[in-house]
């Protein structure tokens, strides 16, 4: 399978990266078997070609789940606090803030 011979090939650069380099480009493999039989319907004379694809695809894949989140997130960040009528806070000379006592 042209997959396996392929990822053969890169894995004597993964040999070289440092232990968590080495992680990351594991993870970019699996993104490219993943994703290979769908690249493998391309009709292209560079055999590489589809596996790059695949691992473009599968980056590209969490990048959009990532801002997905992050747009959540900043969603929930702009609300606004829920206000507290029961306490007074008030300013102290020194500039940290006190309760002030309730009627």
């Amino acid at each position: 399978m042209v997959v396996e011979a392929e990822t053969a090939k890169l894995k004597k650069f993964q040999d070289f990266l440092r232990v968590e380099d080495k992680l990351v480009f594991h993870d970019l493999l699996g993104q490219c078997k993943l994703y290979a039989p769908y690249a493998s319907t391309m009709a292209s004379p560079v055999k590489e070609v589809p596996l790059l694809i695949s691992m473009l695809f599968g980056q590209h894949k969490k990048i959009i789940e990532l801002e997905k989140k992050v747009l959540t997130l900043e969603t929930i960040l702009k609300k606004p606090l829920p206000s507290s009528d029961s306490l007074d806070l008030q300013e102290t000379p020194s500039g940290t803030q006190t309760a002030a006592q309730l009627d």
